[in-house]
């Protein structure tokens, strides 16, 4: 029997750390205790919906775009394509975006 797997966009942008906060209540967190330099996620304990994930050693927070008031205004900033690897014909890529298979080098 095959096995479908459903491919999701993933929107998100990198935030400095400092200035960054919740406007509304506590979420939530989890750190992996069995890898070193886990990420840690926040959640709404209510439902589970991913906010924000925290970088170890990194002065940034990644904060999924879903979670603003206003995604199209606060998001309209530069973007990339990264894992495009992963890329299924459904997906579309905005003209213009640099593209990345996986990670792009730090540099």
């Amino acid at each position: 029997m095959p096995v479908f797997r459903r491919a999701r966009a993933n929107f998100f942008m990198l935030l400095p750390e400092e200035g960054f906060r919740h406007v509304t209540g506590h979420p939530a967190q989890f750190t992996r205790s069995d890898l070193d330099g886990a990420l840690t996620r926040e959640f709404r304990a209510t439902c589970g919906t991913h906010i924000v994930t925290r970088l170890p050693d990194r002065p940034q927070v990644v904060l999924k775009v879903g979670r603003l008031d206003d995604p199209a205004e606060s998001f309209a900033a530069r973007m990339i394509a990264i894992y495009t690897v992963d890329k299924q014909l459904f997906h579309v890529i905005g003209e213009g975006a640099p593209q990345f298979e996986r990670l792009p080098q730090r540099g």
